[in-house]
Parts: C-alpha cells; sequence; structure tokens
C-alpha cells in the first residue's frame, strides 16, 4: 500500500511534467488517445520503478523523458504502429498538440510562412542532424540530456548541432 506522502508526491511531478510528457509521445505517436495512454503509463513506471533513478546518471527530466520514448517505441512494438515520420510533421506543420492556443489569422499565416521555410531548410538535413536540431530546439534538451538520448558523446552533439545549424542559415539567407 502506497503512503500518503509518497501518492502526493506522484501527483506533484505528474502535474509538474504530465504536458512534457504527452507532448513528446504526441510527437512520437502522432495520435492524442496513445499519447494520453503513454501518459499514463509513463507515470505508472515512474512510481513503480522510482528507486531505480539514478542522478549521478542524469537529470530526472532525462530520465523521464527516456521512459516516454521507450514506452512509445513499447506501443509501437505491441500494437505494430508506424513510429511518427518527421517528414510528415514537417509538412504538417504541427508540432503542437490538439488544443493549443489558437492564434490571429495574420499570425496563423505569418508563422504557417515561417515553417515552410525552415521545413524546407530542414528537409535538406539528413536524419542525424535533423534528430539533434529536434531535440534541442523541440523539446528543450540540453547537449548533455540529447547526448543521453541519443548514445553519442557530447562532441559529437555539438558539431552535429553546428553543422545543422550552418546548413539551415546557408538555406535560410536569400
Amino acid at each position: 500500500m502506497a503512503k500518503q506522502s509518497e501518492l502526493e508526491e506522484l501527483e506533484a511531478l505528474f502535474h509538474c511534467h504530465k504536458d512534457m510528457v504527452f507532448k513528446t509521445a504526441y510527437l512520437i505517436l502522432g495520435d492524442t488517445q496513445e499519447a494520453e495512454n503513454v501518459l499514463q503509463e509513463v507515470f505508472i513506471k515512474v512510481y513503480r520503478a522510482g528507486d531505480t533513478f539514478r542522478p549521478e546518471k542524469g537529470g530526472f527530466n532525462t530520465w523521464l523523458h527516456r521512459i516516454t520514448v521507450n514506452q512509445c517505441i513499447s506501443k509501437c512494438r505491441k500494437k505494430h504502429l508506424p513510429f511518427f515520420s518527421l517528414d510528415e510533421r514537417l509538412e504538417e506543420g504541427d508540432f503542437d498538440p490538439p488544443g493549443a492556443p489558437s492564434q490571429l489569422p495574420e499570425e496563423l499565416l505569418i508563422k504557417q510562412e515561417e515553417s515552410e521555410r525552415i521545413q524546407r531548410a530542414m528537409k535538406s538535413l539528413d536524419r542525424k542532424h535533423r534528430a539533434v536540431l529536434t531535440l534541442r530546439y523541440f523539446d528543450d534538451l540540453s547537449y548533455d540530456e540529447i547526448a543521453q538520448v541519443l548514445k553519442i558523446p557530447l562532441g559529437t552533439v555539438k558539431s552535429r548541432l553546428n553543422t545543422a545549424i550552418k546548413a539551415l542559415r546557408k538555406e535560410l539567407t536569400p
């Protein structure tokens, strides 16, 4: 039986991190219902495996991010769901889950035009450079967290990000 203090701590963690877990699951799975299922499953795993968190191996957000990604991969394998294509998300210009605040039509038009330019530029990159950019600028992960998630050296993260940014600048400069 769980102690009241453990449940309160889990509830606080849930409220603090639910948006990040849901958005990551939604971007990977491309389905709101499946993302909600993953959200619940992730926090059940956090509760059951909380004692496996090792701060010396990385931050809590990195650990939670890894659990979320692994749960999404597991769900795709069980249901034989295709992974959600980053290319499709770029084409749609849709990186926010349904229910995100709407904007004025003028703002949407400007955002859409900028998004299309960035989409074209990102499509010119290979997958490894797009992955680093996505984790850094869409998921706001630190260099260390990206290295842990992708299981590559920190220097490789920095090099790929530098190369990707230079390539984007070249593509986006008139």
